[in-house]
């Protein structure tokens, strides 16, 4: 029984302590039928290891036509020094992301109207003191199905990311730059309604990377305004 019970036991500690809790809390204002904006905080930790990034997110998208947006995005964050919070410039990192979201069955005005189908596409350049600058393209579609006269809705998402300067090889003649697959996500859970333009998502996801699996639990605050 210890011989069944030990590997048991150590595969739990090890999974708890690579699993990530993702925080999040986001504000939107709705500027016309054409524009809206939205800035928020999020806050990411590794369980049992502590503090991973904090950051602050700033957006804006347009409505070209009935289901497509063009999308803009800037995050700073601030990333972990061993246990610590750091002020420094090496632990500061930017984001910023170009993109479109087309929601899918209202573009072409297809399929039940409480289901939503959504693909989004960003450009993401990542810009951290002392490393290479990250050009990333990420794909991401999206479900959800708003049943009638209940307030969970359940979500799921899947997401691919390509770098396209993955893989830099110097040569005394030239620098060799190639692309490659650097992460999955995959993301599904329910997202509750609250009064006053209110809600909260709740999601148990999975991150794909070279480095390994790491198990996610993200909770997310957003309000409408």
């Amino acid at each position: 029984m210890k011989k069944i019970l030990l590997p048991i036991l150590l595969w739990s500690s090890i999974s708890f302590g690579q699993t990530g809790l993702w925080m999040d809390i986001s504000f939107a204002k709705k500027w016309n039928k054409n524009q809206s904006s939205g800035i928020g905080i999020g806050n990411r930790q590794n369980l049992g290891l502590g503090f991973d990034r904090i950051f602050l997110d700033a957006g804006h998208q347009v409505r070209v036509i009935d289901g497509l947006q063009i999308t803009a995005a800037y995050r700073l964050a601030l990333n972990e020094k061993g246990d610590q919070l750091v002020l420094a410039g090496d632990r500061l990192s930017q984001r910023i992301q170009l993109g479109f979201k087309l929601s899918i069955l209202d573009a072409f005005d297809i399929g039940p109207k409480r289901l939503s189908l959504s693909w989004s596409s960003s450009q993401q350049w990542g810009i951290q003191v002392g490393k290479q600058t990250s050009s990333v393209w990420r794909n991401k579609m999206s479900l959800s199905y708003d049943v009638k006269d209940f307030p969970l809705t359940p979500i799921m998402s899947v997401e691919h990311f390509y770098q396209w300067n993955a893989n830099i090889v110097y040569t005394p003649t030239e620098v060799l730059v190639s692309g490659a697959t650097v992460q999955w996500r995959y993301f599904a859970g329910m997202e509750i309604e609250l009064p006053k333009k209110q809600s909260v998502k709740i999601q148990a996801g999975l991150r794909q990377r070279a480095s390994g699996n790491q198990p996610l639990l993200r909770l997310s605050y957003s309000k409408s305004f």
